[in-house]
């Protein structure tokens, strides 16, 4: 969670506590009295409720969710990748499917290619406001190699958030530790998260 996050979360909760005591005066209870003080404890019990919601589902839903406004990603993403060996010049294609799990406080990516499967790790999505652009970045490794082999392939991945009319799109770069280099273009195709490879591929034809 970044700091601007941080300064919005402190922001409103300060401003929903004023809130608060103040719809309390309305109705005759003046909290900064000796007999108003045993109700901080409910002002305090309504702040966490609150805020218990917000990060479990109104982070997500229309017109609340700017609050504490936070890029919902959470879904299908199709698309290609082209990567080059920055050694021996070898090129790469084809199709790829990210599937983006996240809530409020966390955000995971899973990639599948007809032939790889990649899991995340070390994810951040963050909102620059000088560019006014979200970007997602996070590690990955693949799972078909052993822990303990030298050529397990991991890699870094930076992502840019892009709305193209009423479309979702995702494109960056990716580096991997196999001396690689490539590009990554993607749409999203549906809320929901496919399971495999072949499941996106289908969701990406709708």
């Amino acid at each position: 969670m970044n700091k601007e996050i941080l300064i919005r979360i402190l922001q409103v909760t300060v401003i929903f506590v004023f809130m608060l005591v103040f719809l309390f005066l309305l109705f005759g209870i003046n909290v900064f009295t000796s007999g108003g003080v045993s109700k901080l404890p409910s002002i305090l019990s309504i702040v966490v409720l609150f805020w218990t919601f917000y990060f479990s589902f109104g982070w997500k839903w229309p017109l609340i969710k700017y609050i504490v406004f936070k890029e919902n990603l959470n879904g299908t993403w199709f698309g290609t990748y082209t990567a080059k060996n920055q050694i021996n010049g070898d090129e790469f294609a084809g199709e790829i499917a990210v599937i983006i799990r996240q809530n409020f406080l966390m955000v995971n990516v899973k990639s599948y290619t007809s032939k790889y499967v990649n899991h995340s790790y070390g994810e951040a999505l963050n909102y620059d406001y000088k560019s006014d652009t979200h970007q997602l970045i996070y590690l990955y490794s693949q799972n078909e190699f052993k822990p303990t082999d030298d050529n397990v392939r991991k890699g870094t991945s930076e992502l840019q958030l892009h709305y193209n009319l009423e479309s979702e799109e995702l494109f960056g770069n990716f580096w991997t530790n196999h001396n690689s280099q490539g590009h990554l273009n993607l749409s999203k195709v549906s809320k929901k998260q496919a399971k495999s490879f072949n499941e996106a591929l289908t969701f990406s034809k709708k």
